[in-house]
């Protein structure tokens, strides 16, 4: 019962939110679960062009530091916001919260 109301509220969160909220998440418990190290996350151009780790372009957006207040603190807050933009300024419109959210501006 209570994992079903758990669920309902996990799948009411809107889309990006609910992915990139996840995915951070999930990054940083691999880390902490020592299943993948923060050197294999950070950005290094040098890695990306030479031995094509294109993954480095986006991991470095998903680790927020060890578990721990700040990394709380971070979830919450990125969760919140992102949630309010996709829902209040963006409703309706997940085309273009997801161009801002990547490129930094809209299309308006």
């Amino acid at each position: 019962m209570a994992y079903q109301t758990l669920q309902q509220e996990y799948l009411q969160i809107p889309v990006v939110t609910r992915a990139y909220t996840t995915a951070c998440v999930l990054t940083t418990a691999a880390v902490q679960l020592e299943i993948i190290t923060p050197f294999q996350l950070y950005f290094n151009p040098d890695l990306i062009l030479r031995n094509y780790q294109v993954w480095r372009l986006i991991t470095n957006f998903l680790f927020f530091g060890p578990v721990g207040f700040n990394f709380l603190f971070n979830m919450i807050f990125l969760y919140r916001y992102c949630r309010m933009l996709e829902e209040g300024s963006f409703r309706g419109r997940t085309a273009d919260f997801v161009f801002m959210f990547l490129f930094g501006r809209g299309f308006s």
